[in-house]
């Protein structure tokens, strides 16, 4: 049964528990006040409503759509404190290697647990530090786990569904491509391939990766580059963790990053003024994401 797959269904299961444990306790109640139904089956729909309203909002931080505020966090952590009753253990049927992670005493059943939880055995550690030669100049920050897979903790990011270690491992591609392309021994025509295959994830104001360059350090190639990648990026209908963008989307999205100085504003009327942004569309995009984009809003006055 091990797969990759959403523990929204786990969490959602949780809910049915305790959905089912109100219903238990209404009629436990009704048997021994029966004069008090009334009383009983308003606490009951109370308890509904609030469970089916806890859930919804758990659902809802797990698409990552908006931004979380420190009063969702609150409620996250309020609803997390509600407790449920487990019975069964759950430490068999595992992996050899999840088994591993639960290196902690096993509590005596049953055992209360909270609806939520960071615990442990959600803490994947690295199977070996990560160093990197000084000549390949990377500079990321490398998170202390290689996952934490903690309820709370993944529900509590700011804006979006990735963690820092998510959103290292998937940064961590670049490294590879650094490591594979110094390998290889290219003719002096092609001597910068490396270095155009390696710095398109990098901004204008040095807050990119994998080398954290800056303005200066990059050419006009570079910029280029990544302007198409985030394009790419924005409107690839083949990545699990988001919906791919409109092209005015997209392009807006593009134009706020010229406007916090990632990427150049120059490359970015080009790309708008030429028409390559359309082709490229024209080409890759489905129907549904090609919009019209009012591209004169977005270019300078250059009378």
């Amino acid at each position: 049964l091990e797969t990759i797959y959403n523990r929204i269904h786990e969490i959602r299961t949780r809910f049915e528990v305790l959905w089912r444990d109100a219903e238990i306790q209404y009629l436990q109640a009704v048997l021994d006040q029966p004069q008090l139904e009334p009383q009983w089956q308003q606490q009951l729909e109370h308890k509904r409503q609030q469970l089916q309203d806890g859930f919804h909002f758990i659902a809802r931080l797990n698409q990552g759509s908006e931004g979380i505020s420190p009063d969702q966090t609150r409620r996250l952590q309020e609803l997390a404190m509600i407790t449920w009753q487990r019975h069964f253990d759950d430490r068999i049927g595992l992996s050899p290697v999840e088994a591993l992670r639960y290196s902690d005493q096993a509590p005596t059943l049953p055992v209360t647990e909270p609806l939520l939880a960071d615990k442990p055995h959600h803490i994947i550690e690295h199977e070996k530090p990560k160093t990197y030669p000084a000549h390949l100049q990377i500079d990321m920050e490398i998170p202390e786990h290689l996952y934490n897979l903690g309820e709370v903790y993944n529900l509590s990011i700011a804006r979006g569904t990735l963690s820092k270690e998510d959103r290292f491992k998937i940064q961590e591609h670049m490294i590879g491509t650094i490591r594979m392309l110094d390998a290889l021994p290219f003719p002096p025509e092609l001597s910068n391939v490396p270095r155009f295959a390696s710095t398109h994830h990098e901004t204008l104001k040095g807050t990119g990766y994998p080398r954290k360059l800056n303005g200066h350090q990059l050419s006009i190639p570079e910029r280029i580059m990544a302007v198409a990648d985030i394009y790419e990026a924005l409107t690839a209908a083949d990545r699990p963790y988001k919906t791919p963008k409109t092209v005015s989307e997209s392009v807006a999205i593009l134009f706020r990053m010229v406007e916090s100085g990632d990427i150049d504003r120059d490359v970015f009327e080009l790309f708008l003024s030429s028409g390559v942004y359309q082709e490229y569309s024209a080409r890759y995009l489905q129907p549904q994401q090609q919009d019209d984009v009012p591209i004169n809003q977005y270019l300078r006055n250059r009378d």
